[in-house]
């Protein structure tokens, strides 16, 4: 039998001064200030973020969580960074739970004199018993190198298995919960064949959409499903209620990437097609067709809608977005490229941070809260644990 070989003491004295090398003279952080870019134009125009809007009439936020568990105290916590972003006061909190204790977190607040509703979805709780056979190969005495340990067990157990999950049966929980949620917050409800349903007698409202990592799938999955499961004849109230939709923020863009599960041959156009958007998949198709649609009733949607991307192009699931050609005048697309963390020597940015660290960016919050004034990007210190539950 061959003998493990163990580590040359001059290997592990090279490996220690190649990490101090890193670590004391390789440190950048390319993008920032981050670079604001909107596809066909050489400066980026402006838009407005989640305060100017409230400051005009009332305003609904709905915010929706990536992979990885996730507590209702994230729901706290992107809460509080909108508070120290932005004067919005105190409020009053509200949790509705849904199966599994899937839970829609609410907080209301007044600003000048208009309602601001911010909804966080928490999904995590629907993806949890799919994950109980994965952990039962760490309840033994393996020896695992202790990186090697956290990673696999966070990562790929813990938040991988996430979109694993959502893109299988599994995901079904998940799927129909959020369908739900987006129904409601449009102003409608859930039937028993399991159409949105606009309730008329809900007033409308403008209303803002974030998403981080999966959560982009699983958000647009939702509305792409409550569009086409929608009689023609009963369409008109939803294009209505989509109409009053005028930001979708992107945290970590991934559906692209997960729209790679559902792939089929008449799909082989897009492809051909380098004008087509591959990033956004029929989310837009979606919001153009709903917004024509208004306009044919000669009912204008309440005013453009912009979809922002944010990516640290170190981010391994990250992805910009870019504009079908055949998108009308009035949607329009940015893509904010930002540095999450540090990148040693131009090798490397930690893959873990790259990823969950827009929780924390300076920028991207300063962004969400208060928009782009077409010349440089705001920045608000974030006081929050910078970790992404890997150990670091």
């Amino acid at each position: 039998m061959t003998p493990i070989k163990k580590c040359p003491l001059g290997e592990l004295f090279s490996a220690f001064i190649f990490g101090a090398a890193l670590l004391i003279s390789g440190c950048a952080t390319p993008y920032i200030p981050p670079k604001v870019q909107e596809p066909g134009l050489t400066n980026a125009s402006s838009f407005g973020g989640i305060m100017s809007f409230a400051k005009q009439e009332d305003l609904r936020v709905v915010w929706v969580h990536g992979m990885c568990t996730h507590e209702e105290d994230w729901a706290d916590n992107r809460h509080a960074l909108l508070q120290h972003a932005i004067a919005i006061g105190s409020s009053r909190r509200n949790t509705v739970y849904g199966p599994e204790q899937a839970a829609r977190v609410t907080f209301n607040h007044s600003v000048n004199g208009h309602a601001l509703e911010l909804r966080f979805l928490v999904w995590s709780t629907l993806a949890a018993d799919a994950k109980i056979a994965i952990g039962l190969d760490h309840n033994d005495e393996l020896k695992r190198a202790s990186l090697n340990r956290d990673l696999k067990k966070g990562l790929i157990d813990d938040c991988f298995s996430d979109a694993v999950i959502y893109t299988g049966t599994a995901g079904n929980p998940t799927r129909s919960w959020m369908r739900s949620e987006v129904c409601d917050a449009l102003g409608g409800n859930i039937s028993a064949a399991g159409r949105c349903l606009i309730n008329d007698s809900k007033p409308r409202r403008k209303t803002v959409l974030i998403a981080e990592s999966l959560g982009s799938k699983i958000l647009s999955d939702a509305i792409v499903s409550i569009w086409q499961t929608t009689p023609a004849s009963e369409q008109s109230r939803v294009a209505q209620r989509l109409g009053d939709v005028q930001m979708v923020f992107l945290l970590a863009n991934q559906i692209p990437l997960l729209n790679a599960a559902t792939y089929s041959p008449g799909t082989a156009r897009i492809a051909a097609d380098k004008s087509a958007d591959r990033a956004s998949g029929s989310l837009l198709d979606v919001f153009a067709s709903a917004r024509a649609q208004k306009k044919a009733l000669r009912a204008e949607p309440s005013g453009p809608i912009r979809f922002v991307a944010f990516t640290d192009p170190n981010d391994l699931l990250s992805y910009r977005l870019f504009p079908k050609a055949y998108l009308p005048e009035d949607m329009k697309i940015t893509n904010v490229i930002v540095s999450n963390d540090q990148t040693y020597l131009g090798l490397l940015e930690r893959p873990d941070t790259a990823h969950c660290g827009y929780g924390w960016n300076p920028a991207v919050i300063a962004t969400v809260a208060e928009g782009y004034d077409g010349k440089r990007l705001g920045s608000i210190p974030i006081n929050v644990p910078h970790s992404c539950g890997l150990g670091g």
